[in-house]
């Protein structure tokens, strides 16, 4: 997906992405197969000539859209599971900063799912504090790998923090309620 495409993508998010109980859904976008086959071109969009050989996804809805980019990249998949979920082999711990709903969040993974040559896009559906982000980021630098960017579906953080956390988005939430 080139630049255009992926812009003209992301006037159809913004135009199309469905709203339930006065919030943007997320897991509706899912349902429309046009929308589900171009997610991983679309958020991949900036990242491209990055040379990207693992995605990292955290939850919920990360390992979802991280395995659209990585197989849109040929990359390989990292998944970040939550505190308390079934992980085989999860050897790393980590805590984010207070997330969207104020809380902070424990996160799980495997250190010996990245090496040092590895360069590393982090995959997410939305960005508010950019906190889960934040702590990925960490995660993969502690474990040697080269961060190079972030993308998200929405976009609801300052330009400090998108700038800070090299973080591509396809919509921005203002753009939704209006």
């Amino acid at each position: 997906m080139d630049e255009l495409q992926r812009i003209e993508f992301s006037k159809l998010l913004t135009k199309s992405f469905p709203i339930v109980n006065d919030h943007p859904d997320i897991a509706g976008l899912f349902r429309d197969a046009e929308i589900l086959q171009r997610l991983g071109a679309g958020l991949a969009g900036s990242f491209v000539q990055s040379g990207i050989t693992k995605v990292v996804a955290p939850e919920a809805r990360g390992p979802v859209l991280g395995a659209l980019v990585a197989e849109f990249l040929h990359a390989g998949l990292v998944l970040i599971r939550k505190e308390g979920r079934n992980h085989p082999g999860a050897d790393t711990r980590f805590r984010s900063e207070p997330i969207w709903n104020g809380e902070r969040e424990d996160f799980q993974t495997r250190s010996f799912d990245l090496e040092n040559t590895d360069r590393v896009l982090v995959v997410d559906d939305w960005m508010t504090t950019g906190n889960t982000i934040r702590a990925t980021k960490n995660f993969v630098l502690a474990a040697g790998a080269e961060y190079v960017g972030a993308s998200v579906i929405v976009n609801k953080a300052s330009l400090e923090c998108l700038e800070e956390l090299g973080v591509c988005w396809l919509v921005n939430f203002d753009d939704l309620n209006s």
